[in-house]
């Protein structure tokens, strides 16, 4: 099981890498439109969806995508109000899962938990600094998983949402939150300085805290559906590591938070 989950990163990660700093931002879109495709399929399995269902909501979801990138605030203001909205959900799982387990309602949560992080990811690819933010925004999320991953087992007792995931400790969250302070600013110190964009040590702080958050929220989400649904993965297509909405939990969640926060603070001096 560990030589597949390695060997299937080893050939996953370059492609993505590839896609992130070297594609142009019409392919990277395309690339994008791909990605989000494949999610959806996946979330439509959440829903309940036959398997033509499945194809037509991802297929009408990349068409949405591709057709309303370009409206980044609403796609933002929707992923604010959907994320906090999971962070209540999750905290009360499973006594308000009524509220979403019908298909229409799990089909629309899809919409505003996919779309926003794409719109995000092309806007991020189109700045003049986008090798930074990118990387800063991946280092963020890897190291708040990581960090949480590696803390939690070693000094893991009290559980963070046993309902929602077992294995989530508060010591871990604790933990892959100082991992990514740490890293964030690591980054910044080796990265070209990120344009116009002057939060001060306090705004960098609170931002990589905030996102160190926000992707473990994303992680605990899908968590939650996939309890709900009854299944460990959202499917088998990446051996050893599930489907698309395991390995890009977290970033579904992060980037249209960290997205709004440098569009808000761009040319700030």
């Amino acid at each position: 099981m560990l030589k597949t989950r390695i060997l299937t990163a080893l050939v996953i990660a370059p492609i993505a890498l590839l896609a992130l700093f070297y594609l142009s931002a019409s392919n990277f879109k395309w690339f994008l439109v791909l990605v989000l495709f494949v999610s959806g399929w996946e979330w439509a399995n959440f829903a309940r969806l036959q398997p033509l269902g499945r194809v037509i909501y991802a297929s009408g979801l990349g068409a949405m995508f591709f057709a309303s990138s370009d409206f980044l605030m609403p796609w933002i203001v929707a992923a604010i109000v959907w994320w906090g909205a999971a962070l209540w959900l999750i905290v009360q799982y499973p006594s308000q899962s009524a509220l979403w387990r019908r298909p229409e309602v799990i089909g629309l949560i899809g919409v505003v938990t996919l779309i926003p992080c794409g719109a995000s990811l092309v806007w991020l690819k189109a700045q003049s600094d986008a090798a930074t933010v990118l990387l800063l925004l991946l280092v963020l999320i890897w190291a708040a998983d990581i960090g949480a991953y590696f803390v939690g087992r070693r000094f893991g007792q009290r559980k963070l949402l046993p309902k929602v995931s077992p294995g989530k400790s508060v010591e871990g969250l604790v933990g892959g939150l100082v991992i990514a302070v740490i890293a964030g600013f690591a980054t910044l110190e080796l990265m070209p300085k990120v344009d116009g964009r002057a939060l001060g040590q306090a705004g960098w702080m609170l931002l990589f805290l905030g996102i160190g958050f926000i992707s473990v929220l994303g992680d605990l989400t899908l968590s939650m559906f996939k309890r709900s649904r009854g299944i460990k993965d959202s499917s088998q297509l990446l051996p050893g590591h599930g489907g698309f909405l395991d390995r890009l939990d977290s970033l579904f969640s992060a980037a249209p938070i960290y997205c709004g926060v440098l569009y808000w603070t761009a040319g700030l001096t």
